[in-house]
């Protein structure tokens, strides 16, 4: 009754131009959103080898899962270990 002003073409919202390139955007955000997923993955296990951290591979799969919010937690968490130099031998 009050929605019925909405169906009264029989239209959908996705019909026409959008529904024509409309997934072209959503498979660039998603292609976007991964990529920028495994880079943050690769600098933290970067990072955390080279701080030599417990489990790298744990803050990788933390990062994966939780993205920003992950990677936040790991660049707190990694303020308790110090960087390891290479040294010559």
């Amino acid at each position: 009754m009050i929605f019925d002003y909405m169906h009264d073409e029989g239209s959908n919202m996705m019909d026409g131009y959008w529904m024509g390139i409309g997934w072209i955007f959503m498979v660039i955000f998603w292609l976007s959103y991964i990529a920028i997923s495994i880079a943050i993955a690769y600098f933290v296990h970067k990072d955390a080898v080279k701080r030599r951290l417990p489990n790298p591979e744990v803050w990788v799969l933390i990062v994966l899962i939780f993205n920003v919010i992950g990677l936040l937690v790991y660049l707190l968490a990694r303020g308790n270990y110090e960087t390891v130099k290479d040294t010559p031998k």
